[in-house]
């Protein structure tokens, strides 16, 4: 049997909080079904993502690794994820801890419950971000309220759980970070039904965030743009990632 749930890891240089987002997942997905699996996409890491994702998947049957020769984004890896997942509810988070992970086990519940089409987490304690992180915040979500039409709130945040036909009916087309909030455009703009769930923010303690740096930025406002115009499109062809063998 396929398990009921895939949960996919992006992850780019994030060797300091790998093996502690793998541990924190294990028992909110264990909840949900104990043949539960996690996908880590290591996007071209260069600080030993890799090889120790291959160690975890190596100690425990529920993970499998996806390798990029070469970083090529967020929205790429999570294409690579689920293509390579085996379950009919998929979902993902980032390697940095955002949140208490037993919110995945809530956000399960919530899809099926209320058969929504998508459920996605909202942070409710935003103020701990530092002020930089919450101008850019609310700057970005009021870009995606004016440009989209979108009138939902924290459209960025990495947790979403949907089922996979959702997933492949929407055919993202973001590179990069702009992919979280495509996939909240597409299906407000689609008329699905968007559950969301409250969730604690937890600031990163270990490594490097690059989603606030100037080129994450611009990359991710680029891609609105075009996504507004209709013209976003992946910048390079796909690829045929390696996957470690389970």
């Amino acid at each position: 049997m396929p398990p009921a749930v895939s949960l996919v890891l992006p992850a780019f240089n994030e060797v300091e909080n790998l093996e502690d987002a793998v541990a924190q997942a294990r028992g909110p997905l264990a909840a949900i079904d104990p043949g539960w699996e996690l996908l880590i996409v290591d996007d071209g890491s260069t600080d030993g993502t890799g090889p120790l994702a291959d160690r975890i998947a190596a100690a425990d049957p529920h993970v499998r690794v996806v390798h990029h020769a070469e970083n090529r984004g967020k929205g790429v890896a999570l294409r690579s994820g689920v293509a390579a997942a085996r379950s009919p509810v998929v979902g993902w988070t980032d390697a940095d801890l955002p949140f208490d992970m037993e919110a995945l086990a809530r956000a399960h519940a919530r899809l099926v419950e209320t058969d929504a089409d998508l459920v996605a987490g909202i942070r409710t304690n935003r103020e701990q971000y530092s002020l930089r992180r919450r101008v850019l915040s609310g700057g970005y979500n009021a870009l995606v309220r004016a440009l989209l039409g979108v009138p939902l709130d924290d459209v960025g945040f990495a947790l979403k759980l949907m089922r996979r036909a959702t997933f492949e009916r929407a055919a993202l087309q973001s590179d990069g970070g702009f992919i979280d909030a495509e996939l909240m455009a597409w299906a407000h703009r689609q008329g699905l039904t968007i559950e969301r769930v409250g969730v604690t923010f937890t600031p990163r303690v270990r490594g490097t965030s690059t989603m606030a740096e100037p080129a994450s930025v611009a990359g991710i406002l680029r891609d609105l743009v075009l996504f507004r115009l209709g013209r976003l499109r992946p910048r390079r062809p796909a690829r045929i990632p390696r996957e470690t063998p389970a």
